[in-house]
C-alpha cells in the first residue's frame, strides 16, 4: 500500500531498479534500496507485477539489443535481487511497453530493426526464473515508435503508436490467453501530421483516453471509443492542450472522471495538468494546470 518500484536509465545509461515507499498523504517519499541490474546499457524501461514479490521489466539493452529481466522485491521493499534475463531481439528493441495478458503471459509492444513495429508475447513464471518468447508479429514494415499499449478486454488489445510519416496510429490485436497467436484486427489514422510520445489508458469499458505530442510537438489529448472484440475504432474528441509544447507524456487515472497529465513543456519545463471527460468521450477544457519547479 505504500512501496513503489522504479526503473530506470541512470549515468552512463546504465540500469536501475530501486524501491521507494511513500506516505497515503504523500508528505513523504523515501527511497528504500537501489539496484543498477545493467552496467552498459539499459533505456526505454516498461515494468509490470508478475506476482506479489515477483517483477518483469523489458528494456534495451547493450546494443540496443531487446531484454526482459525479472526481479524479486518483498513488499517492504526492502531488497531488490535479480532472477532471470532473456534477450528476445538481437538487433533493437526500443520504445517497450509491457503488459500482463494473464497469470503468465505477457505482452509486449516495441520498435524493433529498421524502427518497425514488432509486438511479441511471452511466458513468465510466477518466481520469475522462467521467461519464454511464445509468438512473434511484426505488425508495421517501415515504422513504429512511441509505443503505449493497453488491455481492451480478455483477448483483445490496443496499441497506440507513431508510424509512417511520424502520422498517429491505433491498432488492434487479438491474443489468447496463453500467447500463442497475435492477429491484427483493426488500424485507425487518427493523426496524419504528427503524432509521438503517445500514453494511452482506458476510461471504461469501450473509452480510451489517449495523450500525445501533435504537430510542432504541440501537447494533444484524444478520446476514443473501441469495441470489445476491437473491430472498431472511433476518435470521439480531441483538444490542443498545450500549443507550445507537450512531450513525454504520462496521464494517469485519478478518480472515475479525473485524470491527470505530467508533461514536459516549453523549454522541458514540467507540467502536470488535469482534465475531466464526460460520459460520451468528450472532452472539456482543462481542470487545472502546474508548472513544476
Amino acid at each position: 500500500s505504500d512501496t513503489y518500484l522504479l526503473a530506470y536509465t541512470g549515468p552512463d545509461n546504465d540500469g536501475f531498479i530501486s524501491s521507494f515507499t511513500i506516505s497515503s498523504n504523500g508528505t513523504s517519499v523515501n527511497e528504500i534500496v537501489q539496484l543498477e541490474h545493467q552496467t552498459s546499457h539499459a533505456e526505454y524501461n516498461s515494468l509490470v507485477q508478475v506476482d506479489s514479490d515477483t517483477y518483469a521489466l523489458a528494456h534495451s539493452g547493450p546494443d540496443n539489443d531487446g531484454f526482459i529481466t525479472t526481479f524479486t522485491v518483498p513488499s517492504d521493499g526492502s531488497s531488490i535481487t535479480k532472477v532471470a534475463t532473456i534477450e528476445h531481439n538481437t538487433s533493437d528493441a526500443s520504445f517497450n511497453s509491457l503488459i500482463q495478458v494473464d497469470s503468465d503471459t505477457y505482452l509486449l509492444g516495441y520498435t524493433g530493426s529498421g524502427e518497425d513495429g514488432f509486438i511479441a508475447t511471452f511466458t513468465i513464471s510466477s518466481d520469475g526464473a522462467s521467461i519464454t518468447e511464445v509468438s512473434e508479429l511484426e505488425h508495421q514494415t517501415s515504422k513504429a515508435d512511441y509505443n503505449s499499449l493497453e488491455k481492451v478486454d480478455s483477448d483483445t488489445y490496443a496499441l497506440a503508436y507513431s508510424g509512417p510519416g511520424i502520422d498517429g496510429f491505433i491498432t488492434t490485436f487479438t491474443v489468447p490467453s496463453n500467447g500463442s497467436t497475435i492477429t491484427e484486427v483493426a488500424t485507425i489514422e487518427h493523426n496524419t501530421s504528427d503524432a509521438s510520445f503517445n500514453s494511452m489508458i482506458q476510461v471504461d469499458p469501450d473509452t480510451y483516453v489517449l495523450a500525445y505530442s501533435g504537430t510542432s510537438e504541440d501537447g494533444y489529448i484524444a478520446t476514443f471509443t473501441i469495441s470489445s472484440n476491437g473491430a472498431t475504432i472511433t476518435e470521439v474528441d480531441e483538444i490542443e492542450h498545450d500549443t507550445e509544447k507537450g512531450r513525454y507524456n504520462s496521464i494517469v487515472q485519478v478518480d472515475s472522471d479525473t485524470y491527470a497529465l505530467a508533461y514536459a513543456g516549453l523549454n522541458s519545463g514540467g507540467f502536470i495538468k488535469t482534465f475531466s471527460f464526460q460520459l460520451d468521450g468528450t472532452l472539456p477544457v482543462e481542470l487545472n494546470s502546474f508548472e513544476l519547479l
